[in-house]
């Protein structure tokens, strides 16, 4: 342990500390494992969900309170960052959040609402793919039909979101522009019901991610994705995409807002219009952070490494109140959980693992889906087993990306039958 740490109780907690090292593993919270700053009460309350101590970084700490190390004992090297200067705060309203909307929302069977969800999946992939060319020709067909279909995602999620993200994960092997806005609906879609937001103003956001992306294609008479340079401004294809749109009868203006701001950022950072804080609307917060979540897992780029779902958590924690609003992060985190469905895990045991349901109230403690021994080979029949009986001693140790493993969720159906391919 470092000789800047310093043990300190919750009840001594105040903004400006730097939490360095918990009591229990990092893996076993949603923060983040390279430490991050108090900003607010909330931080000290969700840590209190957790442990009742932790250590404090005094050097790194910005509170004045802190009681820091002798700097003539230790001098610092250039590769060292200098101390954080304290960002000015963005006020924005607490969200509220409606858990009441959906409260009595009978959930429908998974096997069900999978094989629904995922002939709604294929109708949109087909009508996103030949909407640039229609709209360029004045066409509006492809905007109704897929509003319909993005009505029918929107439902068919809200009643059954395990199987909504559970799709995601059986595509994700797919790495192409329109999967990627697929996904990034199912994500926002989860995390606008966990918010309590009304259907209406879900399937808006969920047609604006499925349109923000159509300004890639080169014309309106090609099919070929044009790939921006790495220099390239993101705002340019926005506009193309809004440009392509906004003539539509079909598309509230709700829509071209969110298309507009979901790569606008908390803190001014973002594009085209640098806006900040509560200038953002609502629906470009939901749709910008459930964009970035599904970047960081399954990238368009083959150059960026894909993150497992806890590191994508931990890196989008570490971002809030900077790149995305800070409650609402949390609020993201806690709607699909540590260890999303079909996540794919590796257990203390060494055994490999997809996770098959997260409950609220036991994220940590899922139900899984055992598919190899400890020596990683597949099981010839996978187990179902649940982590909340006290039974099983199997503790999950870390998740893995899915690109990490030979084993993908799409060669399993839910409930564990092999899915073979001729």
């Amino acid at each position: 342990m470092s000789a800047y740490n310093k043990k300190v109780q919750l009840s001594d907690l105040t903004d400006g500390m730097f939490v360095s090292e918990l009591p229990i593993p990092w893996r076993d919270t949603p923060f983040p494992m390279q430490g991050f700053y108090i900003r607010s009460q909330e931080d000290i309350d969700e840590l209190a969900k957790f442990c009742e101590e932790v250590f404090i970084d005094t050097v790194r700490s910005t509170n004045k309170t802190v009681t820091k190390a002798p700097t003539s004992k230790r001098k610092r090297t250039s590769a060292e960052p200098d101390l954080p200067v304290t960002k000015k705060t963005i006020h924005v309203k607490p969200i509220k959040i409606r858990s009441e909307r959906y409260a009595n929302t009978l959930p429908s069977s998974f096997s069900k609402e999978l094989k629904k969800i995922k002939r709604v999946h294929a109708k949109i992939l087909k009508s996103v793919k030949s909407i640039s060319e229609k709209l360029g020709r004045g066409d509006e067909s492809a905007v109704i039909a897929l509003r319909k279909t993005s009505g029918a995602l929107v439902e068919s999620a809200i009643s059954n979101p395990d199987a909504a993200i559970w799709l995601t994960q059986m595509e994700s092997q797919r790495n192409d522009l329109f999967q990627h806005s697929v996904n990034a609906t199912v994500w926002a879609i989860v995390f606008g019901r966990h918010l309590g937001l009304e259907p209406e103003v879900l399937e808006d956001i969920t047609l604006a991610l499925l349109l923000s992306k159509i300004g890639l294609l080169q014309d309106p008479d090609s099919e070929e994705v044009e790939v921006l340079p790495k220099n390239s401004h993101p705002h340019s294809y926005i506009e193309r995409s809004i440009a392509l749109i906004e003539k539509c009868h079909q598309v509230r203006q709700r829509v071209i807002s969110a298309v507009r701001t979901h790569l606008e950022r908390h803190d001014g950072s973002g594009s085209p219009l640098g806006m900040m804080g509560s200038q953002i609307p609502m629906v470009g917060k939901v749709a910008g952070i459930a964009d970035y979540y599904e970047a960081l897992i399954n990238p368009i780029n083959k150059d960026q490494r894909a993150l497992c779902s806890h590191e994508a958590s931990q890196l989008l924690f570490s971002l809030r109140d900077t790149k995305f609003q800070g409650d609402l992060v949390e609020e993201f985190i806690k709607a699909i959980g540590i260890y999303p469905t079909g996540s794919v895990v590796e257990l203390n045991s060494k055994e490999m693992a997809i996770i098959i349901e997260s409950k609220p109230n036991a994220r940590l403690h899922p139900k899984i889906l055992l598919i190899t021994d400890s020596d990683k080979k597949q099981l010839p029949k996978p187990k179902v087993i649940d982590l909340t009986e006290q039974k099983h001693q199997q503790t999950i140790k870390k998740s893995l990306p899915n690109t990490a493993v030979d084993i993908s969720v799409s060669n399993f159906n839910f409930g564990g039958w092999m899915r073979f391919s001729a």
